[in-house]
C-alpha cells in the first residue's frame, strides 16, 4: 500500500485545505480595545473614581469618559502625545471605533492618538477628583 492511498481518505486530508475553507465569523457585538496613555496622577484619579462609582473598573470609567467626549464635545485642541507606562483601556463598539478613525484621518494620526486627544479633553471637562488643566497629559 502506498502512502497516498489510505483506507479512509477523509481522516487524512491535509489541514491546510480544511482551514482555508472555513472562515471564522467575527461577532457583530465585538468591542475594540483602545489603550490610552495617561500620567501617574491621572491614573491615580481614575483608579479612585472607578472604585467609588464603577465597582473598581478603570475600563468602564475610561470608556465612559471617552464616549462623553465623543458625544458632548465638539472641539478637541491639539495635545502632546507621550507614550507613558500607565494606560486606560477603553472598549468601544465598531461604530464608535469608526468615528474615532474618522477623527484620526482628519488629524493625520493614529486611532490611539486620536482617542488620547478626545480622552484628554473629556477628562478636563468632567473634572474628576478636582484636577486642574495643567496636571493631565
Amino acid at each position: 500500500m502506498r502512502k497516498d492511498n489510505h483506507l479512509n481518505p477523509v481522516l487524512h486530508q491535509s489541514k491546510k485545505n480544511h482551514q482555508d475553507s472555513q472562515k471564522r465569523k467575527v461577532r457583530t457585538d465585538k468591542l475594540h480595545d483602545i489603550k490610552i496613555p495617561v500620567s501617574d496622577l491621572t491614573d491615580l484619579t481614575i483608579r479612585r473614581e472607578s472604585r467609588k462609582h464603577w465597582n473598581g473598573s478603570k475600563t468602564a470609567l475610561g470608556t465612559e469618559i471617552l464616549l462623553f467626549g465623543l458625544h458632548y464635545l465638539f472641539v478637541y485642541p491639539d495635545v502632546t502625545y507621550n507614550d507613558l507606562p500607565h494606560t486606560i483601556h477603553c472598549k468601544v463598539d465598531h461604530e464608535t471605533f469608526q468615528k474615532i478613525g474618522e477623527y484620526a484621518a482628519e488629524w493625520k494620526c493614529s486611532i490611539r492618538k486620536a482617542a488620547h486627544r478626545i480622552f484628554v479633553e473629556a477628562y478636563k471637562k468632567k473634572q474628576l477628583g478636582g484636577i486642574s488643566d495643567g496636571e493631565i497629559q
